[in-house]
């Protein structure tokens, strides 16, 4: 009997790909996850003129495309877990001063959460999304003849690993850095396996499915072009504060909030005789300080700290592991070295310098196209 995969069909070309190519070996259920609706809106007591998501269409284009290849179809509301589990943290973090990834706590705890959970209790052998990445087999990665060199010394701590996609350029391994390393265990990933983007199209359009050719989704994880600037205004709200030059604490202009600011950012700032960029927040005096971009390397680290690990594979407190590190997610990858300095804490010591580092941010720890583990700097 084959296994039951239970995939996350989202309606766009991705996951619909990969419902097709899961389908010729499985038994499948296609998953339409509704996160976000007019409803949310009204909930978070935000103005309707706010609500920019396609999720109508998108779940129109999840059916049609089932419907084509004949797979069940189901829709689950996970609109309050969406709203506890993402909003809540995204807009307390920002409280905070801090600049947090909803995306990568939306795949944590949302689609290898809570959809993952409920999965597994109706009956799923396996889950499976469009996510631009792989689960490696460790095994099958030990019969490579560089695996001693390229791996060697590093101990997993389960049977498959998270990996990089092979389309460097869709690579989506940093959004999925939070998910428990077990989930991959149970995990497909057709996407992944894809050269390219557009070899993943023209396999749709070889599949005659309407999202062939449909433009990739944009903005936040199920939100969609919400402007986030504008829902941080209305639920944290506005209070003018100075914008400061740090060079000099020349006060330069105004600003109507310092948790709309993060580190390195450039725009939003109204000021002339530039290019400025935010260089420090003060979260509890309301200040947004900033420099000129003659300065820019005064705002470069060459170590970090991060807590709240989650770590693919096992280290000993101060065993000091290769690797390269990804600070955001369109960033090249940073030799460097991390250890273990208590049991949730590691420093990531650069090569070298990497700009505007933002807490809240999670640090992403690779070992060639191997996730190590990663971590939330602070």
């Amino acid at each position: 009997m084959s296994k039951k995969v239970f995939v996350m069909l989202s309606g766009g070309v991705d996951s619909s790909s990969s419902l097709a190519i899961l389908q010729e070996k499985y038994e499948v259920v296609a998953v339409y996850l509704k996160c976000w609706s007019q409803d949310q809106i009204q909930k978070l007591n935000l103005t309707q003129d706010l609500y920019d998501c396609s999720w109508e269409d998108d779940l129109m284009d999840a059916k049609t495309v089932a419907k084509k290849l004949k797979t069940p179809f189901e829709v689950w509301d996970l609109q309050e877990e969406y709203l506890q589990k993402v909003v809540d943290y995204m807009l307390k973090s920002y409280q905070l001063g801090l600049t947090p990834n909803p995306d990568i706590m939306c795949n944590s705890q949302i689609k290898f959460g809570v959809f993952a959970k409920k999965a597994f209790l109706n009956g799923a052998d396996l889950v499976a999304s469009g996510h631009y990445a792989r689960s490696l087999e460790v095994l099958d990665l030990k019969e490579n003849k560089d695996f001693d060199k390229d791996f060697g010394g590093l101990n997993f701590k389960y049977s498959k690993i998270l990996a990089r996609g092979k389309d460097k350029e869709k690579d989506q391994s940093y959004f999925l850095c939070r998910v428990k390393p077990e989930i991959f265990e149970k995990t497909l990933f057709p996407a992944g396996d894809f050269e390219s983007k557009q070899a993943l199209r023209d396999f749709a359009k070889q599949k005659n499915l309407i999202t062939a050719d449909k433009k990739d989704s944009q903005g936040l994880c199920f939100v969609g072009k919400t402007s986030l600037r504008e829902m941080l205004k209305q639920k944290i709200g506005q209070k003018e504060g100075k914008i400061i030059n740090e060079s000099n604490d020349e006060i330069l202009g105004s600003h109507p909030g310092s948790h709309l600011y993060t580190i390195g950012q450039r725009n939003n700032l109204g000021l002339s005789g530039g290019p400025w960029f935010v260089s420090k927040i003060d979260i509890q005096k309301n200040l947004v300080f900033i420099k000129h971009g003659d300065y820019k390397n005064e705002i470069s680290s060459q170590k970090i700290t991060a807590n709240n690990l989650n770590l693919f594979i096992n280290l000993s407190l101060n065993q000091k592991i290769q690797a390269k590190a990804q600070v955001r997610y369109r960033q090249e990858a940073v030799d460097c070295e991390f250890y273990l300095t208590s049991e949730d804490e590691l420093t990531v010591e650069f090569v070298k310098p990497v700009w505007a580092i933002s807490k809240g941010q999670s640090v992403v720890l690779y070992r060639k196209e191997l996730v190590l583990g990663s971590g939330v700097i602070d």
